[in-house]
């Protein structure tokens, strides 16, 4: 009985100390729990505050600092390479802040990296347009000069600009007023219109006679408009067009009846271009032709209040560089109204060395070397 009871006891003293180690264990626990939720809520609040802080930072560009001099080669592998150049100046980048401001190592590091960078991708670029395949290396420094522009080869039929002869009219000053006109304009774009768009045609060099000519029965029209008061008839080529085929909206045969001759007139660039003179105004006493289509290097002018060619003479002017506050007056035309022509304004420039010059009475193309209808 006595041993009984002791081992009673025991059993009894050992699920004590067992309930007081699982105590202090989860007590332990605890307490570490308690330590990394602290610890937690401190993280999250640095996390915010600096998240706060760093909020405030903005880039400015404010001084310019020297770079590592550099340079590029490009060789005929298309290879590049750094050389020694003069320093070159290029903007940079630091950060300033409404609160902390960056260390001044970083902010230098970034300067000097954004800097070089800059510099070679300019580099880069200017060669790249400078140079032509197999051509020999060149090193761009700051006083390298700028290689030559390659001349553009002119078109057997309609004259082209080439660098040499392209002359700047992206401005103008000249104003033009929309006019009112009888009926309505061509329901077809103009740029797809035959009758409008000379270049739809196809003008090709032909071998008439490049001078004056008299033609029996002409001259009979003392209001038709002259090419002389525009021009010196100096031609230097003559065309023919093509007949239209209205079925397709395409161009035809070529007209060949020996009279129907665009030509090619004598220009420097850079004149003033104007419309060609007549004695009989058609609006207010100042405008003496409408604009049926203008575009960058053509103009169609009408000398009658219409919206097409089948009534009236039309000139057409391929070749020019028409005035940009003309095309945008064509371009911003609507319904019954056109850009009326004055004969004191210009309607553009020469571009080159030719204008092709193109005339019809009532749609008919006719010959423009004419000398008693257009020229005297």
């Amino acid at each position: 009985m006595e041993s009984e009871a002791l081992t009673g006891e025991e059993s009894r003293t050992g699920l004590r100390w067992l309930w007081f180690a699982g105590g202090c264990i989860l007590s332990v626990s605890t307490l570490c729990s308690l330590v990394l939720l602290v610890l937690l809520l401190i993280s999250t609040g640095i996390n915010a505050y600096l998240a706060w802080t760093l909020s405030g930072y903005e880039v400015s560009v404010y001084r310019p600092v020297p770079v590592s001099p550099t340079a590029v080669v490009v060789t005929p592998t298309a290879e590049l390479a750094l050389v020694p150049t003069p320093t070159p100046k290029a903007p940079t980048l630091t950060a300033t802040s409404t609160s902390t401001p960056m260390s001044a190592s970083t902010t230098a590091t970034l300067e000097v990296q954004i800097a070089t960078l800059a510099a070679i991708a300019t580099r880069a670029a200017e060669i790249e347009a400078a140079n032509t395949p197999g051509s020999t290396p060149i090193v761009v420094g700051p006083e390298t000069p700028q290689a030559a522009a390659t001349p553009v080869a002119k078109s057997s039929t309609v004259p082209t600009e080439s660098p040499t002869e392209a002359v700047a009219a992206s401005t103008s000053t000249n104003t033009y007023n929309l006019i009112p006109i009888d009926g309505e304009r061509e329901s077809r774009p103009p740029e797809e219109h035959g009758d409008l768009n000379l270049k739809l045609r196809d003008p090709q060099p032909a071998d008439f006679e490049a001078t004056l000519v008299e033609i029996p029965g002409s001259g009979v029209d003392p209001n038709a408009p002259k090419l002389s008061a525009v021009f010196e008839p100096d031609f230097v080529q003559t065309y023919a067009v093509h007949n239209w085929d209205w079925g397709c909206n395409c161009k035809g045969d070529l007209i060949e009846d020996g009279s129907a001759v665009v030509i090619g007139i004598k220009t420097t660039p850079g004149e003033p271009i104007f419309a060609p003179k007549t004695e009989r105004d058609i609006y207010d006493g100042k405008y003496y032709a409408v604009v049926l289509y203008a575009s960058e290097d053509q103009l169609t002018a009408q000398y009658a209040r219409v919206g097409n060619v089948a009534q009236g003479y039309t000139v057409h002017y391929l070749g020019l560089q028409t005035d940009p506050n003309l095309v945008k007056a064509f371009e911003e035309s609507k319904g019954s109204q056109l850009p009326g022509l004055t004969l004191d304004t210009p309607v553009g420039v020469a571009a080159s060395d030719e204008v092709i010059v193109a005339m019809r009475d009532n749609g008919k193309f006719l010959d423009a070397r004419s000398k008693l209808d257009w020229w005297e």
